[in-house]
């Protein structure tokens, strides 16, 4: 509970801090909140029971800090800053002919590469693990998770056999409890996918909307263009016309194929559909490895148990290449990805499911 005592002794210390802080950059104002905001961070030992400090208050203490000497500052807060941090105060707060602090900095930039390569092989673990146990990333937990893009990529191309197939329920080895919950689960999930269906529904709607605002459009356009060319003479008026008519036609057929492409999940072949899970599975995946999934990443980004040794020892290995190589350089064969496939005529190629691919990929619910 806040009591006015503590609202007064806040606006003191805003009111304090605000004046120390006038000449300092913004830069370095954004460093100090940014600390301030980190549990982690002890800015000056308190006893059991005592209270804990405010933003202003840690904000204030390190600003002390930072103003009595720039190189404890760095020492004490380092750890704890982001690598735009630390070119920021390399910038305003250390002078040219300083190697000591510049070097320092180095350490501390290092010190965040490598903890975002331990991170991302230690999601990459527990991705596997989750994988092998299959609750988190099974088909249930993935609809609930992302039920629209579920619903778009594998959900509508399910028979009613298929959908009952995936909710059924072994009753033989179970308890009642059990039962129950599975019921209640069930339906908490059917009212997850009709919601995603409906949003789907009205996203459809609009785009169709726009789409018959647009023919509309088109239609004003042309027969405004036709009108005036019937006040000239000679064979212009039909010429136009039949121009007209031709424009209009063309938007009305790249329309409808697009349309018919993005709708017709009931017209894909089965490999087309198992293509489809790929992707979603793929895409749930990715969400994981990103930090963008449900899911408790200080489980895994701060534990030691996720280090694989393999991947630990090629990392090491690759930076070694990498720190006794650095003027070789080679195109990466990552470009090869970014080169679309040639048919026998020399054109790109490109069939319905790449058009369809494309618009999922472009869907709002991964626009997150």
């Amino acid at each position: 509970m806040t009591t006015d005592t503590d609202d007064g002794k806040e606006s003191d210390n805003h009111q304090a801090t605000t004046t120390n802080t006038t000449n300092l950059p913004q830069e370095i104002m954004d460093i100090l909140e940014h600390l301030s905001l980190n549990s982690k961070i002890v800015f000056k030992s308190q006893q059991r029971g005592e209270k804990e400090l405010l933003p202003s208050e840690k904000v204030k203490l390190a600003l002390d800090i930072y103003q009595r000497n720039p190189q404890t500052f760095l020492m004490r807060f380092g750890n704890y800053m982001e690598e735009n941090h630390l070119n920021d105060f390399a910038r305003l707060s250390i002078a040219d002919s300083d190697e000591e602090m510049y070097a320092l900095v180095k350490d501390y930039q290092r010190k965040i590469k490598t903890r975002q390569q331990d991170i991302k092989n230690r999601r990459y673990v527990a991705l596997q693990k989750l994988i092998d146990e299959g609750e988190f990333f099974s088909e249930q937990e993935m609809m609930k998770r992302e039920p629209e893009l579920y619903h778009e990529l594998i959900g509508q191309h399910l028979s009613a056999e298929e959908k009952q197939k995936r909710d059924s329920y072994d009753v033989r080895n179970t308890t009642f409890s059990g039962i129950l919950m599975h019921s209640l689960e069930q339906k908490e999930i059917s009212e997850i996918m009709e919601k995603a269906e409906n949003q789907i529904e009205c996203h459809s709607d609009d785009s169709l909307e726009k789409e018959v605002k647009v023919q509309d459009n088109a239609k004003n356009e042309d027969e405004e263009v036709l009108m005036s060319y019937r006040q000239q003479w000679g064979n212009f008026d039909n010429e136009q016309q039949a121009c007209s008519s031709s424009r209009v036609e063309n938007r009305r057929v790249t329309k409808d194929s697009r349309k018919k492409v993005v709708t017709s999940g009931q017209l894909i072949t089965a490999d087309e559909r198992e293509l489809l899970r790929q992707e979603f599975i793929s895409q749930m995946h990715e969400q994981f490895l990103s930090g963008k999934a449900d899911f408790d990443y200080t489980t895994v980004d701060d534990n030691t148990e996720f280090d694989d040794l393999k991947i630990l020892n090629q990392d090491r290995e690759d930076k070694y290449f990498e720190e006794s190589d650095d003027e070789d350089y080679q195109v990466p064969d990552q470009v090869n990805q970014y080169v679309k496939p040639m048919d026998q005529s020399g054109e790109e190629s490109e069939d319905e499911l790449e058009v369809f691919m494309d618009h999922l990929n472009k869907h709002h619910s991964l626009q997150k």
